[in-house]
């Protein structure tokens, strides 16, 4: 069965991305050219050296490089055959968590150090999910249980500054998974 609005199932498909930072010594090519496409029920992994490119791919995906400096200079990011690329922000941040969930790379800069864990996923699920807040912090219990949070009662009162590294990233991946998206972009999660 394949997804609607869709040709084969295919969720995702990149098409001559170019994003471009200005600099104060002119344009950085940061992604030139990227081609990838992501079909339903399909793992891709990029792969590459430090600073090839790859996490400005995935913020590209979700239009969250700031604009300025950097822009997409070219191509198009094909959402189930809808290009995102001329979408306004608005439109882009229904799409973002509810049908594309993105893990960031480092969660203590990610996660905002004010608010409980709890909080940050019961925000996200509230938003796209249109649930009470008791009921979307109890799915944040449910989604902090999912990824193995001991205690996750207590926990989802807890700031981030109060949980290890390795635990802030599983608190990432269950905001992340916390509205069943379609798509999700993993930055070097592990």
């Amino acid at each position: 069965m394949q997804a609607p609005g869709t040709a084969n199932g295919r969720l995702l498909d990149i098409r001559g991305l170019k994003t471009h930072f200005q600099t104060d010594d002119g344009w950085l090519h940061a992604v030139d050219g990227v081609d990838l496409t992501v079909d339903r029920g399909e793992t891709v992994s990029v792969v590459g050296e430090s600073g090839c490119g790859k996490s400005v791919t995935a913020m590209t995906v979700l239009k969250l490089v700031p604009m300025p400096p950097g822009r997409i200079a070219a191509g198009q990011i094909l959402w189930q055959g809808r290009d995102l690329v001329p979408l306004p922000a608005a439109a882009m941040r229904a799409i973002r968590a509810k049908e594309i969930a993105i893990v960031f790379q480092e969660p203590m800069t990610s996660l905002n150090p004010v608010f409980t864990v709890g909080e940050q996923i019961a925000e996200v699920i509230r938003l796209h999910e249109k649930l009470p807040r008791r009921a979307a912090v109890e799915r944040a219990v449910e989604m902090l249980k999912l990824v193995h949070i001991p205690t996750p009662e207590r926990r989802v009162h807890d700031y981030p500054h109060q949980f290890s590294g390795g635990m802030r990233q599983r608190v990432m991946i269950a905001m992340a998974l916390s509205c069943n998206p379609r798509l999700l972009i993993a930055d070097e999660p592990t």
